[in-house]
């Protein structure tokens, strides 16, 4: 081929066929460029010569090639790392929101799902039906029509709040009252100060936004954990096949079938790279023999109290009870100290039992223990926060997060008084109610991973962060920041008082930017802001 033609090949496929520096086209390459980058440690030339030289075969790409090397490498070398150098974008629709949370534990990878502070969940499917879902355990379970009409009137709950919150919403921050900033160098104004048509629709649609983001943040404590969502999903394929491991894994329904589907859809774009994805008898007994150890031990422990405190800094550092404790956690239904006590008081040969089953019988060095092993970081906490904010912080993924199964018995977050004013109180309570009393019936007959559905987002979760104070920083400043929730801001504006009388000087200089503010709108500036943005301007300050 002569030089010439090779440079116009070479067009197809990099954004530079001359260049040190060039983007490659993944279209053009799929599935391959993971092999070509493969061949770098190994061959002489660059992307490009070994392009032209291994994978084209009389201008035309060679696949099997690609597909043999990657075969190579992933099988008879082991190197994972090659897993790292593909990826594929996932789309993963209509899955509850439990399943959201099990995918995104992975941590490596980006995720974003539907948000249910600017979506309202009043749609119904081609059925008719609202979007929760029909869990298949309990459908076939004599507990089917319980959970169809609970779930029904919550839902019909939730929807027939819309409006008048809405209307609600309205009268407490009329049109004519509203002010935002939405021109550069004019402050905040009103809608009657707007000087041309562009500006009030601006105005109008901002303070239209506010509106709904303030129903959907007040609203969404009604939703339930079984609530249908949709998630977007890239990763490469190590990411990928840990995650389907676990999903093979699970003892609930929805998690293996949502393998079985992914894995079908991934083995369409990067076959290779999640064709170890398998089951692994490994996890599941490890976690059946953790969580009999800790039943067994934490009878025990005579009476969980209630949490008191939403957030409980422990001690920095690694200690050998600590991470005993940490091992039990996520099997347990009690709190973080109560555990740590049961630990200091058990026999040398109970703790090593806890070690030995928590590492479990490794085969192989895919066999990975949980995150207990990451214990020690400088700053541990143990918090007490309704699902719905849980599912906020749950997206950092430069700490170390456990959570216990969610249930009903931690309580339920306070109700907000816009729900008491508005006259909708007795309305929430029959909800919380009815979450109750199927949760409980589930749990007895069918156990608590699956009853994990029936709650609602406004109830408690225990769960644990660790995090060194570059993720503290990271954490506490975006999570405060003025457009959060303010569940998630209190909760995150609380860790720092904490952190402030652990080591006053050390948080102060971490965390400069952290907002110690309350506010009432959150959402306003933010709209606001995306409304100059949209006009090509940046707002003041």
């Amino acid at each position: 081929m002569e030089k010439q033609d090779e440079l116009e090949l070479l067009r197809q496929f990099v954004s530079d066929p001359h260049g040190s520096v060039f983007i490659v086209n993944p279209t053009a390459l799929p599935g391959m460029i993971g092999a070509i980058f493969a061949r770098y440690s190994r061959a002489k030339g660059g992307f490009r010569e070994i392009l032209l030289n291994e994978f084209i075969k009389e201008g035309i790409i060679d696949a099997r090639r690609a597909d043999e090397l990657i075969q190579r490498v992933l099988i008879q070398f082991g190197d994972d790392s090659v897993q790292e150098l593909e990826g594929a974008w996932l789309s993963i629709e209509d899955i509850s929101n439990l399943a959201t949370k099990i995918i995104e534990d992975r941590r490596l990878g980006s995720y974003i799902e539907q948000s249910s502070r600017y979506v309202f969940y009043d749609q119904r499917d081609a059925n008719g039906d609202f979007r929760y879902l029909r869990e298949p355990s309990i459908m076939g379970s004599r507990h089917a029509a319980q959970y169809i009409s609970t779930m029904d009137f919550i839902f019909g709950t939730y929807c027939r709040l819309i409006d008048p919150m809405q209307a609600y919403f309205r009268r407490r921050k009329p049109l004519e009252s509203a002010e935002y900033e939405i021109r550069t160098g004019r402050g905040r104004i009103r809608y009657s100060q707007c000087s041309a048509e562009e500006e009030r629709k601006d105005f109008h649609r901002t303070w239209g936004t506010d509106i709904r983001t303030k129903t959907c943040d007040t609203l969404r404590m009604l939703l339930p954990v079984a609530t249908r969502t949709n998630l977007g999903v890239h990763a490469n394929g190590r990411t990928f096949e840990h995650m389907l491991r676990h999903l093979y894994s699970s003892d609930l329904p929805e998690m293996t079938e949502l393998a079985c589907n992914m894995h079908e859809a991934l083995r369409n774009a990067i076959p290779r790279y999640v064709q170890r994805a398998q089951r692994s008898e490994y996890l599941i007994r490890t976690r059946r023999a953790m969580q009999q150890l800790t039943d067994s031990l934490t009878r025990r422990i005579t009476a969980t109290p209630a949490p008191t405190e939403s957030v409980h800094i422990l001690p920095g550092g690694h200690s050998e009870s600590g991470q005993l404790a940490f091992m039990l956690f996520p099997f347990s239904e009690c709190a973080f100290a109560s555990l740590h006590s049961l630990v200091e008081g058990l026999s040398p040969e109970e703790r090593r039992l806890i070690l030995q089953t928590y590492i479990g019988e490794r085969k192989t060095r895919r066999d990975r223990p949980g995150r207990a092993l990451e214990f020690g970081y400088p700053w541990q906490c143990e918090l007490v926060l309704d699902f719905g904010m849980y599912r906020d912080l749950h997206r950092h993924r430069m700490l170390t997060q456990e959570r216990q199964l969610i249930s009903t018995r931690l309580g339920f977050t306070d109700i907000p008084p816009e729900i008491k004013e508005a006259g909708y109180h007795d309305d929430i309570r029959a909800c919380i109610d009815a979450s109750t009393d199927l949760y409980e019936t589930i749990r007895t007959d069918l156990g608590r991973d699956v009853a994990q559905y029936a709650a609602l987002f406004g109830f408690n979760i225990r769960c644990f962060f660790g995090f060194n104070d570059r993720e503290a920083q990271h954490l506490l400043e975006l999570r405060t920041a003025p457009q959060g929730h303010r569940s998630y801001r209190l909760i995150c504006q609380e860790i720092f008082r904490q952190m402030l009388k652990a080591a006053p000087d050390r948080a102060r200089a971490i965390c400069r930017f952290i907002d110690m503010n309350d506010y009432d709108w959150p959402r306003a500036d933010s709209e606001a802001r995306q409304r100059a943005d949209e006009a090509g301007l940046t707002p003041s300050g």
